[in-house]
C-alpha cells in the first residue's frame, strides 16, 4: 500500500545552493501531521515551496496520493496540485479585507464535498472574528499570520503546509492555537507538513518530527523517540536537552561515571565492556535528594512556573541540568550544595 504522500531522494536546491541533500521521508496515513525541525536558513521554506510547486526539483520524487507531482521528468503545476502553503510573511491581499482574504480559499476548493469546513468554525478556533472587517495593513502580524492560516484551512486541500504558522502569535493565544488547531486537523483528516525552529511546538503537534542539520535530514521519528532517543551527538546539540557526559561501560546495564558514580539502566545500542563513551543526561533524569552524599554546586536556577531547572557543577566543571518541581519545600540558591539521589537509574542510556 502506498504512502499517503512521499518525498524519495530529493536534493532541495534554491539559487544554485543544496540547502537539503537526498532527502526521503513519507506520510503513512491521511490526516497525519509531520514538524520539521531545524536552525533559520537551513532550507525548511525551500522544502515546503517544492512540494507546493513553486521551484522544480532535478532528482528523485515527490509524490501525493499515490500520483508523482515533481520528478526530474515532471512537473504538476502548483494549481492542479490542491496544495496549500500558508507563508511565514503576511501573504494577505492588501486591497481587500480579512474576511475577503480567508473567504478567497473557500472559493478555491467549493467542489470538495469531503472535507467539510466551516467559516465560523476556523475563525472561532483561531480567534480573528474581531478583525474580520479591517485591511491587512490595521492588523498585527500575529493576526495577519492566523488570517492566513484560516484561509489556508478553508482550501479544503489534499496537504497543507505551514511555514512557521504561530511564529508571531502572542504566547498567550499560542498554546490555546495549538490545541484547538490540532484537534481541527485530526477531525478533518487534514495532512500537514509544519516547518518550526520551536521544538516544543513540533514535539505537541507532530505524530513524527523531522530534524533537518547540516544540509540532512538527521533523524525522522515519532517525538518521544527523538526527545528521548536522540540518534547523534548533532541532534542532542540541537535540541539542547541535556548534557554528555563521559562513561565507562561496567555492564550490559551499567556504566561508571568517575563523579556520578554508577549509572544502572537499558542501553539504547550495546558497547563492548570497557568501552568509553558519552551518556546524555536530561533534566528528568536526575532525581533531587539533599541526604545524599552526592552533593552539587548550584551554579544557576531558573523558575519556568510548573518546575525549577537547576544547573549543576561538578568538581571537573560539569554543568548538568536537573529539573525540581515548583512545589519543592528546599529552594536552592546560586552556591549552595544540591543532593542527587543514589542509584542513579536512568530508563534509556543513550550514549555516542
Amino acid at each position: 500500500m502506498d504512502n499517503f504522500f512521499e518525498v524519495k531522494n530529493v536534493d532541495f536546491i534554491i539559487d544554485g545552493k543544496t540547502k537539503v541533500k537526498n532527502m526521503s521521508f513519507s506520510i503513512e496515513k491521511e490526516g497525519d501531521i509531520v514538524c520539521l525541525l531545524g536552525p533559520s536558513g537551513i532550507g525548511k521554506t525551500t522544502i515546503l515551496r517544492a512540494i507546493a510547486g513553486l521551484q522544480k526539483i532535478k532528482n528523485g520524487h515527490i509524490k501525493l496520493k499515490g500520483k508523482v507531482l515533481a520528478s526530474d521528468k515532471i512537473n504538476i503545476e502548483p494549481e492542479n496540485r490542491n496544495i496549500s502553503l500558508a507563508f511565514q510573511e503576511n501573504s494577505l491581499f492588501p486591497h481587500y479585507t480579512v474576511e475577503k482574504n480567508i473567504l478567497l480559499g473557500e472559493e478555491k476548493n467549493a467542489d470538495n464535498k469531503d472535507k467539510q469546513i466551516s467559516f465560523k468554525e476556523i475563525v472561532d478556533i483561531l480567534d480573528i472574528s474581531q478583525i474580520l472587517n479591517q485591511y491587512p495593513h490595521q492588523i498585527s502580524a500575529g493576526e495577519a499570520q492566523r488570517a492566513s492560516l484560516a484561509r489556508s484551512l478553508l482550501s479544503k486541500p489534499d496537504l497543507l503546509l505551514l511555514d512557521e504558522p504561530l511564529s508571531n502569535v502572542d504566547q498567550s493565544h499560542k498554546e490555546d492555537i495549538q490545541e484547538k488547531l490540532k484537534k481541527m486537523l485530526s477531525k478533518l483528516k487534514i495532512t500537514t507538513i509544519i516547518v518550526t525552529h520551536d521544538s516544543y511546538e513540533a514535539f505537541y503537534l507532530g505524530s513524527k518530527c523531522g530534524i533537518i542539520l547540516n544540509n540532512q535530514l538527521k533523524q525522522y521519528d515519532d517525538p518521544y523517540n527523538v526527545y528521548h532517543l536522540p540518534n547523534s551527538i548533532e541532534v542532542v546539540n540541537f535540541l539542547n536537552r541535556g548534557i554528555l557526559i563521559p562513561a565507562k561501560v561496567t555492564s550490559p546495564k551499567s556504566l561508571e561515571n568517575e563523579e556520578l558514580g554508577t549509572i544502572t539502566g537499558n542501553f539504547v545500542k550495546p558497547f563492548p565492556l570497557g568501552a568509553d563513551v558519552k551518556l546524555l543526561i536530561q533534566p528528568e533524569d536526575l532525581e533531587h535528594d539533599d541526604k545524599s552524599n552526592l552533593q552539587l554546586e548550584v551554579v544557576d536556577r531558573k523558575f519556568r512556573g510548573t518546575n525549577f531547572i537547576y544547573t549543576l557543577k561538578t568538581i571537573k566543571n560539569l554543568l548538568i541540568p536537573v529539573f525540581v518541581h515548583s512545589h519543592h519545600i528546599h529552594q536552592h540558591d546560586v552556591e549552595e550544595k544540591f543532593g542527587i539521589k543514589r542509584p542513579i537509574h536512568i530508563e534509556h542510556l543513550v550514549c555516542f
